[in-house]
């Protein structure tokens, strides 16, 4: 089955964050495969949030080798930093699901998430209500974003994602402001996509990401003399 997402060489580099140790993040490998489902776990600061926007072709590296995306090379376009041609991909192919913000403020959360179904030029889209409803925020469609609670405007975030019916959905924390029942219904929502839909979830709940089939890999920090170095260990790796 040939992937969805597949990079090679990877590399991202951070300066010194007040006296801090620079940083840089070494991906040497990383393949996405339809119904992949990936947990991403570490502390915080660990670099979950930036491998993502890596992932969702938003960052760029340092050094990449080899990136493809649906069966496309985008190794050039990621390199050169072409951010027209890698937003255009990004949505007919991926869903990304923002830890704040992601709403447009003036749109309502059923005119964020029907905004988001049109950039994908797609007609075969799920539908808002039920995608809504597995959420619980189906009473909050014809509300704007100010007017939900900070877990509300959350779930909102992840309707917005789950509404491209994406082939890639990319989480960052999407359950950091809400209780366990709320937690589990939006896991619950977001593993319900469609059939072949490969999943990135950053998470701080690594037994809900188990609980729902997600295979667990840690953002680890290794500390050197000179820098700090974050690598993607499968969760049970040496």
């Amino acid at each position: 089955m040939d992937p969805l997402l597949a990079l090679e060489g990877l590399s991202l580099r951070r300066p010194p964050r007040q006296g801090a140790k620079p940083w840089r993040m070494e991906v040497p490998a990383f393949t996405l495969r339809p119904g992949a489902r990936i947990g991403l776990i570490g502390e915080s600061g660990s670099g979950k949030s930036t491998l993502l926007d890596l992932l969702a072709l938003i960052s760029r590296p340092a050094a990449l080798r080899h990136l493809s995306l649906a069966g496309e090379d985008v190794t050039r376009l990621v390199q050169r930093g072409m951010g027209g041609a890698l937003a255009a991909r990004r949505s007919r192919h991926i869903g990304y699901v923002l830890q704040d913000g992601g709403l447009l403020p003036y749109l309502t959360i059923g005119g964020n998430a029907r905004l988001a179904q049109r950039l994908t030029g797609r007609r075969d889209l799920p539908q808002l209500e039920e995608i809504a409803g597995q959420l619980g925020i189906a009473a909050q469609l014809d509300k704007r974003p100010a007017c939900l609670s900070g877990g509300q405007r959350q779930r909102a975030q992840v309707l917005r994602g789950l509404a491209t019916g994406a082939r890639i959905l990319l989480a960052d924390e999407p359950t950091a402001a809400l209780d366990t029942d709320n937690a589990q219904r939006t896991l619950a929502a977001i593993t319900s996509a469609a059939a072949g839909t490969a999943m990135v979830v950053a998470s701080h709940w690594p037994d809900l990401l188990a609980q729902f089939g997600f295979d667990l890999c840690r953002v680890r920090l290794q500390e050197y003399p000179g820098e700090l170095v974050a690598e993607l260990i499968p969760e049970g790796s040496v």
